[in-house]
């Protein structure tokens, strides 16, 4: 009797293995977007460019904007100088998985581009806000990686705002700001990957590589 119920348990702690490695494995297999956010001057753009320059088959999930070109866009991020009468009658045809109004200028993201990198062989990166982590997150399930960029603690991140000229009330603010975002982002309920950017760029580029090896 014994044997049979020490049996018994080893083939259902055997299987509970099995199946868990397969499931987390078929997590793994399914990641198709890799969402980077972070709070302005976290370093997540420098990052983001350097994941493009080491991995060439990487690209980035194309938006749409009505603003201009910026020296600071990535390759592929965005289409630029799209009139607002475009973003209007899509988005009554719902073709957009969301749009943003910021500072003047729309932003969006098609479905169709969303699509498009879900069934890519390779992974595509994305820079957005929190709320659209949860948006996309929701549509795609078990698709998306999301790693949040958190800059150097207090003293660390004071030296650098010092350096590039900024005046006292600017780095307070920014610190005041870099600390609500960390706050908001850990109490989201986003399954975050915390990374934070407090040595060089070359440093934080291989803990995010080191992340998304483990996951994809």
């Amino acid at each position: 009797m014994n044997l049979n119920l020490a049996t018994l348990v080893f083939i259902v702690v055997f299987w509970m293995v099995v199946l868990t490695w397969w499931w987390i494995s078929g997590l793994k297999r399914g990641v198709k977007i890799i969402t980077l956010t972070g709070p302005s001057g976290a370093g997540k753009t420098v990052i983001t460019r350097e994941l493009l320059k080491n991995h060439p088959e990487w690209k980035m999930v194309l938006s749409l904007t009505s603003r201009g070109p910026r020296n600071s866009d990535l390759p592929g991020e965005y289409k630029c100088d799209v009139v607002q009468e475009e973003f209007f009658w899509r988005d009554r045809r719902g073709e957009f998985i969301w749009t943003v109004s910021a500072h003047g200028n729309i932003y969006g993201t098609l479905l169709a581009d969303i699509q498009k990198a879900l069934n890519s062989e390779y992974p595509l990166l994305m820079q957005i806000l929190s709320e659209s982590v949860k948006q996309l997150r929701s549509y795609a399930p078990n698709k998306v990686l999301s790693i949040f960029i958190l800059p150097p603690d207090g003293s660390e991140l004071k030296q650098r705002l010092e350096k590039r000229g900024e005046s006292p009330e600017q780095i307070e603010r920014r610190i005041a700001d870099c600390k609500k975002w960390e706050e908001e982002a850990r109490s989201s309920g986003i399954p975050y990957e915390f990374v934070r950017n407090d040595g060089t760029v070359e440093e934080a580029v291989e803990k995010v590589e080191k992340v998304i090896k483990q996951r994809t």
